[in-house]
């Protein structure tokens, strides 16, 4: 079984139609999820923009991975 940003990064990197729509939720419930840590962790300026930023990290990293990975 693979996570879901996994699959919807592969999705993008074959050409699936709707794929990028997939790919830009997961990036926004991580960073929901990121910021939700960093709120509880006691940061509370630029939790927004610190939690997109790591978000589009992981992001980028998962579509490389895809990229590297594509079948044939």
């Amino acid at each position: 079984m693979e996570l879901p940003s996994a699959t919807s990064a592969k999705a993008l990197v074959a050409g699936q139609p709707g794929a990028l729509w997939l790919v830009l939720g997961h990036t926004v419930l991580r960073a929901g999820l990121i910021g939700a840590g960093l709120y509880a962790a006691g940061q509370r300026q630029g939790v927004a923009k610190s939690a997109l930023a790591g978000s589009l990290a992981i992001e980028l990293f998962v579509l490389g991975w895809a990229v590297s990975n594509k079948e044939p």
